[in-house]
């Protein structure tokens, strides 16, 4: 797994490393999706099966067609690789909202079957995840941004499970036909942002989402570049 990524993934590197043993993370304060295309060109090789783009917080806002292009590059240079994009969650840059990129995120996974992490529901619902920038996280604002970024990575391996509005893998239609018979059509689910982030709690990836989580509520590890 190779993780590309902002100063958001500085900050949760350390958490989904944990999550995810073995983990690849390249992280850099104030990388664009453009500048991660290059770092994704020239990082992938053959031992990666899945791709954890997690850029596009510092892109423009007002030039939501240079994000949709980007994420089409990173399609093209994943193939058939399994990819995990995230939602964004930022103030209006020149009174312009991250509305419209979101709507590209959006609109490229379900172009691509790309897996979200949707950080940005996530943190509407809980705004104390989120420093006094409104941008950057706290500490435990990175331990839950990892674990939208896990759970997003075991849809992958998983096989590609949908995802609904929240990120969280979509239930399965119990009347549908076994997998070998049919190909099952994708399900989307809403579900209420609050509760998915409880299901996380109930629903651990493994003994090294729980010292994550622990480590959250401690002084460190708190990334060097998550303050404002």
């Amino acid at each position: 797994m190779l993780v590309i990524g902002d100063s958001l993934e500085v900050g949760s590197g350390p958490y989904l490393r944990g999550l995810l043993p073995g983990v690849a993370v390249d992280a850099e304060k104030g990388r664009t999706t453009s500048q991660g295309v290059r770092v994704l060109a020239s990082r992938l090789d053959a031992s990666v099966e899945v791709v954890v783009f997690g850029l596009g917080t510092n892109d423009s806002p007002s030039n939501a067609g240079g994000l949709a292009a980007n994420l089409a590059a990173v399609r093209q240079l994943a193939g058939d690789r399994c990819v995990v994009v995230a939602t964004i969650s930022r103030p209006p840059v020149g009174g312009v909202s991250v509305g419209a990129i979101n709507r590209v995120v959006e609109q490229f996974a379900g172009r691509s079957a790309a897996q979200v992490a949707d950080w940005r529901t996530v943190v509407a619902s809980i705004p104390s995840l989120l420093v006094r920038d409104r941008v950057h996280a706290t500490g435990e604002g990175y331990s839950v941004r990892a674990t939208l970024l896990a759970e997003a990575v075991q849809g992958c391996l998983a096989g590609g499970t949908a995802v609904g509005s929240t990120g969280i893998p979509a239930p399965r239609d119990p009347n549908a036909r076994p997998p070998d018979t049919e190909r099952e059509p994708a399900l989307v689910v809403s579900l209420d942002p609050l509760f998915a982030l409880g299901r996380f709690a109930l629903r651990p990836i493994g003994a090294a989402f729980e010292a994550a989580r622990t480590a959250a509520t401690r002084a460190g590890p708190e990334p060097v570049l998550g303050a404002p």
